[in-house]
This record gives structure tokens, sequence and C-alpha cells, in this order.
């Protein structure tokens, strides 16, 4: 069984409030980048990676891939304005014969070889499977004048994140149809899902934080100088 992963990784990163852009921030020794995709070149469970970027970040991911010996980089692929637009990108590059298609955020430095693994067995068993963890705060729903309407039961929800991992026709499918229907989604998932297919959710890690905010992006630096 061949996987291919793909690694979004063109946003810009705005509420930074940076220069660089998020991907190429510096958190420890590495970029945030370059330590997701160290990961995964070091699985035993991916076999190709897809690199999607801006295309004004292709020297510096040229670069990245060359300083890493990231030897698994098929293609670096040019994203698009939406988190979507890259991974369909991605997508296209996928080699023929890949049975499995793994999206990482390219954000999301601390995933580990647990979380690759069992994502990938989870969805070689159920066709789609993603990483998450349950809630610890306490959820509402406000309505547009900021009052609560309800309470949710935090029991029954999930954060979602990735590694996601998706039968590769599952997912192409699920790609042509939303865009062929004008779809929008934050998620790979939530387009499977459109399909009818039951998503199997696996265990990720407290630790395995989507750097979004200034605050994340201090936190993430703390752990990776502690590594």
């Amino acid at each position: 069984m061949k996987v291919a992963a793909i690694v979004p990784a063109a946003g810009e990163g705005k509420r930074l409030g940076l220069k660089v852009r998020k991907p190429f921030v510096a958190i420890g020794k590495d970029s945030i980048l370059a330590h997701a995709l160290n990961v995964l070149n070091n699985s035993n469970s991916i076999d190709e990676i897809i690199l999607v970027v801006n295309s004004s970040d292709l020297p510096k991911a040229r670069s990245l891939v060359k300083r890493s010996k990231l030897k698994k980089i098929k293609k670096i692929a040019i994203g698009g304005k939406r988190r979507m637009d890259s991974v369909k990108n991605g997508l296209r590059e996928v080699s023929e014969d890949a049975d499995y298609v793994v999206i990482h955020d390219g954000v999301r430095p601390f995933l580990d070889n647990k979380m690759i693994s069992s994502v990938i067995e989870a969805a070689k068993t159920f066709g789609a499977a993603i990483t998450c963890m349950p809630l610890k705060p306490t959820i509402k729903e406000i309505e547009k004048g900021s009052f609560v309407t309800a309470t949710l039961k935090r029991e029954s929800l999930i954060e979602v994140q990735t590694p996601q991992a998706f039968e590769k026709d599952i997912l192409v499918r699920a790609y042509e149809k939303a865009f062929g229907e004008g779809v929008e989604a934050t998620d790979d998932s939530a387009l499977v899902e459109r399909l009818g297919v039951k998503v199997k959710a696996v265990e990720g890690s407290y630790k395995n934080i989507k750097i979004t905010t200034s605050e994340d992006l201090k936190f993430a630096k703390a752990l990776a100088e502690a590594r």
C-alpha cells in the first residue's frame, strides 16, 4: 500500500503580524514547517510528500528541502487562495499508484509517528480517519447580539486536528464534488462526510496545535525549546 502526504503550507498568517509567512517562522532550531516535514519524512508509514507553498516561498521551500535532506518530497506545488485550493493542487501531484493520502497542516509542527500510523491504519479499515482530542472548555452557542442560546454537550464534541487520512479515490471524489457544487470547508473530512462516508476519529495530542495566533507561537517556541 502506497501512502502519499500532502502538506498545505501556503497560508499568509496575517494574525501573527510578521513579515515572514507563518510556515517559515522559526521555533527552536528550525522553522514551523521544517518540524512537521521532518516527522513525515522520517515516518515509515509515508512513501512520498507533496509540499504546497505560496509562489513567493518557492526558493525558501527548495532550500529547506535541500538543507534538511527531505528525500520523500516528490513535488513542491503552488498553493491557491484558499486551503482547499492548495490541497486540490497538491492532490493533482500525488502518484497515480498511491492508495491513501494523508493531509497535514504545515503549521502543526508537533505531530508524531504514533498519530501518523494510527490515522493511516484507521483509514485502511474505514476509508477515512482524523486525529482529534476531547474538548476541555465548556462550549456555548451564541446569537449575533452575543447572548448565549445553548450550552453544548462537551462529551459529544471533539477538537479536530491533522493528520487526516483517506483512501485516495474517496478524497478525489470529495474534492470533485465540493468544487463542482461550490462548497467550502476548512477541514478535509467535512468534504468526505458529504459523500456519506463515515470518518473514524483517533487520538491526537493536545500538543499538536495549529499555530494561528501570537500566543500559539509563544507556546510552540516553548515546546520546541523543551525538546
